[in-house]
């Protein structure tokens, strides 16, 4: 079983040392793989905080009017912070957003407000263009060769799956339905795939990397967030674990000092602990995101039963 860590929303703002407290008790064992926003709009921290606590009563015409780009760039401090640990192979990065913010004319009316706002790849436009600028520009700021898209929170349009797949990326999450993906030889494998697994275990998500033509996507991922409880991280884990799978953790370390909702005794990071403690007795591959959609990582996949 391999598992890995998508931590979403490191950008210009991001503090170094909140990083390092986060997970340099871990990075040894289990390098986070943190999905970058390359050029964020806003004052990240502030808005990250209201929307948090306001939610739908949140002053978006505020949050318009706050369009100031900061590119990750000038923060030089992050920026060594970043190469360093990349270095010691401490960190991963990945493509998470160039603004975290949807700038179509006009949104799509099927997702609640605060969501949809930020959900810069479900867009009626072809984005290609922009995504492989922005994968250039972060690659070579940070000399590392970035390879995965992880999309913010987790919303994609055809549009903009199809334009992070021309650009070249893998994928981590995105809720698009299995059935509107490639229909080429693979594509049609894995849809055989994910049926079969479906009809034998129906209330469980499919719990492998998928192998396409052009690129790998890891469909389902778990969120460590505010509201998560220890019990549903275990549950989810064993059921990954019962199918040899792959599980990716998904979290914010921007929230790991968060109190939980339904217990102000421990916070976000308490439970993360307590969640890498319990998994620390299995036989695991602890990879990046980047090692496991690798097209040089040998892909595990569910075996069709043959009809006797």
């Amino acid at each position: 079983m391999r598992f890995a860590i998508r931590d979403d929303d490191t950008n210009f703002f991001t503090i170094p040392e909140a990083i390092q407290n986060s997970y340099s008790d871990v990075w040894h064992l289990v390098p986070p793989s943190l999905c970058v926003i390359t050029k964020v709009k806003g004052n990240w921290p502030d808005w990250v905080e209201h929307i948090y606590r306001h939610k739908q009563k949140t002053d978006w015409q505020a949050w318009e009017r706050d369009n100031t780009v900061h590119p990750l760039d000038r923060n030089k401090d992050l920026v060594d912070f970043l190469k360093s640990c990349l270095q010691g192979k401490t960190i991963d990065v990945c493509f998470h957003a160039k603004h975290h913010r949807n700038d179509d004319a006009t949104l799509p009316p099927e997702v609640e407000s605060n969501y949809v706002r930020c959900a810069e790849y479900l867009t009626t436009k072809d984005r290609t263009k922009e995504i492989v600028e922005e994968i250039e520009y972060l690659s070579q700021l940070l000399n590392y060769k970035v390879s995965v898209f992880a999309p913010p929170q987790d919303l994609l349009s055809m549009e903009g799956y199809n334009s992070v797949l021309k650009a070249g990326l893998n994928v981590c999450g995105g809720g698009i339905s299995f059935l509107k993906k490639q229909k080429d030889t693979r594509g049609v494998m894995n849809l055989l795939k994910q049926f079969s697994f479906k009809t034998i275990y129906p209330n469980e998500p499919y719990p492998y990397v998928l192998d396409y033509k052009t690129h790998r996507e890891i469909p389902y991922y778990y969120p460590l967030l505010p509201d998560t409880t220890l019990d549903e991280l275990i549950k989810h884990f064993e059921m990954v674990r019962r199918h040899d799978g792959d599980f990716v953790l998904s979290t914010h370390h921007a929230e790991f000092n968060y109190r939980m909702e339904y217990d102000n005794a421990i916070t976000v990071k308490n439970v993360l602990d307590m969640f890498l403690e319990h998994i620390s007795k299995y036989e695991l591959s602890y990879v990046t995101l980047s090692q496991l959609l690798s097209k040089e990582t040998l892909s595990r996949a569910f075996v069709i039963p043959m009809l006797s």
